[in-house]
């Protein structure tokens, strides 16, 4: 998949399918999206394309007086999760700015759709809207493409357990630690990517060995403080771990929030991470972070956190 981030570097071809969207998450609603785009594609013999938008619209629109959005997924994120799902041709990364957030939907057709894209075939979901004002929907692209000689599929929800699959409640579900549902309706395991840093090294200490592992989206959503079961892929190998989100308040009050992971499985000469980038995917959710009385106390639960691990991991075997 090649990632292209300007209109002016689309290929010269006669034509595409494309689909749009803001794809935070790359949940199963994006999945079916993506999936029909691909479908429409080979079956036209055309390249596939999946538009997207940097930054997210809502991080450009949101009033000032509103908390920020935290994001499910960055660009490279996203693209590292359509690859994993679809062989999908282009993915057109467009400027998400005040100036492309005026552009009326006809303008939007006529510049991104029909000029440089050459559409001949469009798959949106049910309730996409674009333009300024969010004025195209679905029917407004149906009549368009009927008037400029490219067809439009619309998708209806996706749901999980009878509730339509979105962006906004996967980010519910994990800040009210529901990781399971938002699993669920993501139809992939929650992820950070990051890259491991230089911490204190106090998991040495307790015989339980962390790596440190620093978010690269600096607005990403990071699951609650607690110890949660965990997949981490890196470069060289996967292994199963637990990971601690919070403060370490057996040691200090911190202000700052560490991801520490304590893998199970590295395989000999990869012990040093250091500067390695890796993928920490969220399974389950242990316990809450919690002060313990005393180190002893602190390596007891530690233990008994990895025999909880141990023995429910078969359940994921698969992810």
């Amino acid at each position: 998949m090649e990632i292209v981030r300007s209109l002016d570097n689309i290929p010269d071809w006669e034509g595409c399918v494309a689909t749009i969207g803001s794809f935070d998450g790359i949940h199963r609603g994006h999945q079916a999206l993506i999936q029909t785009c691909l479908d429409e594609a080979e079956a036209r013999s055309l390249p596939s394309v999946v538009i997207t938008f940097h930054p997210h619209p809502q991080q450009v629109l949101r009033n000032a007086d509103r908390r920020p959005i935290r994001l499910l997924t960055g660009v490279d994120e996203r693209a590292f999760l359509i690859r994993k799902f679809a062989h999908i041709d282009v993915l057109l990364v467009l400027d998400f700015n005040l100036g492309f957030a005026r552009m009326n939907a006809d303008e939007f057709a006529s510049e991104v759709l029909e000029r440089h894209l050459k559409v001949k075939h469009v798959v949106v979901g049910y309730d996409h809207r674009f333009g300024h004002n969010r004025e195209g929907d679905a029917d407004w692209l149906e009549a368009r493409g009927s008037e400029h000689g490219y067809g439009v599929s619309r998708l209806g929800p996706v749901n999980n357990e009878d509730v339509p699959v979105s962006s906004t409640l996967i980010r519910d579900h994990i800040q009210s630690d529901r990781l399971d549902l938002a699993n669920a309706m993501l139809g992939h395991a929650y992820a950070v990517h990051g890259k491991v840093v230089h911490g204190e090294q106090r998991g040495q200490s307790l015989n339980f060995p962390t790596a440190n592992v620093e978010a690269h989206l600096e607005n990403k959503l990071i699951p609650n403080n607690g110890v949660y079961l965990t997949k981490v892929d890196t470069p060289a190998f996967s292994s199963f771990g637990m990971c601690n989100i919070g403060y370490r308040p057996t040691f200090k009050n911190g202000h700052d929030i560490t991801i520490e992971v304590h893998l199970f499985d590295v395989p000999a000469g990869k012990e040093d991470l250091y500067g390695v980038e890796v993928i920490v995917e969220f399974l389950q959710k242990l316990r809450e972070e919690k002060k313990f009385s005393s180190v002893e106390d602190l390596i007891k639960q530690l233990e008994n956190d990895k025999k909880t691990c141990r023995a429910i991991i078969e359940n994921y075997r698969d992810v």
